[in-house]
């Protein structure tokens, strides 16, 4: 079997005396208390750590190198194509994302928008044909420079509506492809020190995000679960 990114790599099957790549301890379909091992242990594939992250580290920057890494929408749509490919050999039954590992930055949240739609129907058609599903979509909410007094808590509130409406952009196409759940991560939510914060208004702020969130799950009609990460 000839592959785009990965060679001759063969699909991982269960072969517990496999010398090569295989899984050894692992079988999907061994029944554990009436039920199969692949719906005890729902894997999923993270797209940030699998395909976004540059290699570095507390002391160096980027020591990775793939041909998907330019910010563009090129890089964008060869890492989609990498990621199906790589979901299909490993036979992973889920994989996961953020926005922004998915889709580069545009000059304007439209743009950005424009680029995350295009991939999500990427996905959807790859998905089509593919064993691998969404078990959940999340919005990068931490990680630009807009977000360093917070999203949900921050008290600019063009920043407030800039993450509303990226929540409902990625719940949307977390709906779109059949998710399993919905995750929010507050990475960079309340405040540095008490002496510059008003706390109050900022767990104001987050109980207000929160009930858009779980009004407009209720609109859309999303079957999935929300869940709400703590932050490390």
């Amino acid at each position: 079997m000839t592959t785009g990114f990965f060679g001759d790599a063969a699909p991982l099957t269960y072969a517990p005396d496999a010398t090569g790549l295989a899984y050894r301890h692992y079988d999907p379909d061994e029944v554990v208390m009436g039920k199969r091992l692949e719906d005890h242990l729902r894997f999923a594939v993270a797209y940030w750590h699998s395909f976004a992250w540059p290699g570095g580290d507390p002391f160096g920057g980027q020591t990775f190198d793939r041909p998907w890494f330019p910010d563009t929408m090129e890089g964008a749509r060869l890492k989609a194509e990498a990621a199906f490919e790589m979901f299909d050999l490993l036979g992973v039954p889920f994989f996961c994302f953020h926005d922004a590992d998915i889709r580069p930055e545009g000059a304007s949240f439209a743009e950005s928008r424009k680029n995350f739609e295009e991939i999500i129907g990427i996905f959807e058609r790859k998905m089509a044909t593919s064993k691998t599903k969404l078990l959940w979509g999340t919005a990068n909410l931490f990680s630009h420079r807009r977000f360093m007094s917070g999203a949900a808590t921050n008290p600019d509130p063009d920043v407030f509506a800039w993450s509303a409406a990226t929540v409902k952009n990625c719940m949307d196409a977390t709906h779109r492809l059949g998710g399993q759940n919905y995750v929010l991560w507050g990475g960079r939510e309340g405040y540095e020190t008490l002496l510059n914060s008003d706390l109050k208004a900022e767990m104001d702020h987050m109980a207000r995000f929160l009930s858009m969130v779980v009004d407009y799950k209720h609109k859309i009609g999303f079957k999935g679960t929300i869940l709400i990460e703590p932050k490390p």
